[in-house]
């Protein structure tokens, strides 16, 4: 097995550990767990005894979480091969397996179909046991793959590259005053003003008239009228100014140099693979 938490490249069921029953789950319910590199997925592979007597098939492995390693087969009974009312689970330990060499079949050795008959049921959900007369499955695993083990043993390189991440934040963009000032303008208009003229006129004195002919200085005083300009000034409203900013959105080009590792593989046989 192989949990993919943080790697993917450790292959378990290579060595011996104990066994807490507490830790048993099936794989199907496990997140992050995966068959190790190099081993086959058994799921599904068809369930034959010694004789070649196909039983069922492999639901699921049962994984103990604490040692990374596969401890049971579940395995689905075909309940007409075996005579049954209906088809029903049994956990087969790894020890009482084997794969087959050239097909993918799963060997049952030393366990016939009447002892599987006898076996009790297994239900998904319920918690696995484990009797004292499977503590032999801690044997080396290398037994049950056989010819099909993998390897357990996967190199690897992480190759990493940049890429371009562009934010943005808002800085000062200068300001901007707005402030009224005072200008003169010249302006004249014609206004018609009225004044008074003195106008005098001589007429003849009738005769029988009772205007005195003395001799003498005399005077009159008439007053004379004028109309005049008057200038006042008044200050009016003339319109109003409303000043407010708007958001106004260009495009910029960004340009960066971003690295990237390659991977290079220098042969050194003609048996290396990559």
């Amino acid at each position: 097995m192989d949990r993919q938490t943080n790697t993917t490249g450790t292959t378990a069921g290579r060595t011996n550990a104990p066994i807490s029953t507490a830790n048993l789950e099936r794989l199907d319910d496990l997140h992050g767990y995966k068959v190790a590199d190099g081993d086959p997925d058994i799921r599904g592979w068809s369930v034959r005894t010694s004789d070649g007597r196909k039983v069922g098939e492999v639901d699921s492995l049962i994984v103990d979480t604490d040692a990374n390693l596969v401890r049971y087969i579940d395995i689905e009974l075909d309940g007409k091969a075996l005579s049954l009312k209906d088809n029903r689970h049994v956990l087969v330990p790894l020890s009482g397996a084997r794969l087959d060499d050239h097909r993918d079949d799963v060997l049952l050795t030393g366990i016939d179909g009447a002892q599987l008959i006898a076996m009790p049921p297994y239900r998904h959900g319920e918690p696995v046991g484990m009797d004292a007369g499977d503590r032999d499955h801690d044997r080396d695993t290398r037994e049950f793959y056989g010819k099909r083990e993998g390897t357990g043993r996967v190199e690897r390189l992480t190759l990493a590259e940049e890429e371009l991440r562009v934010g943005k934040r808002a800085v000062s963009a200068g300001e901007a005053r707005v402030h009224k000032t005072v200008e003169s303008t010249h302006v004249s208009e014609t206004v018609p003003l009225a004044h008074e003229e003195l106008v005098i006129e001589k007429r003849p004195i009738q005769a029988g008239g009772k205007t005195d002919g003395s001799i003498g200085e005399d005077e009159v005083v008439i007053p004379l009228m004028q109309e005049e300009a008057v200038v006042d000034k008044r200050t009016v409203a003339r319109e109003e100014v409303v000043i407010r900013k708007k958001l106004v959105t260009d495009e910029k080009t960004v340009e960066a140099d971003l690295k990237r590792e390659k991977l290079d593989v220098d042969r050194t046989d003609r048996n290396t693979r990559h």
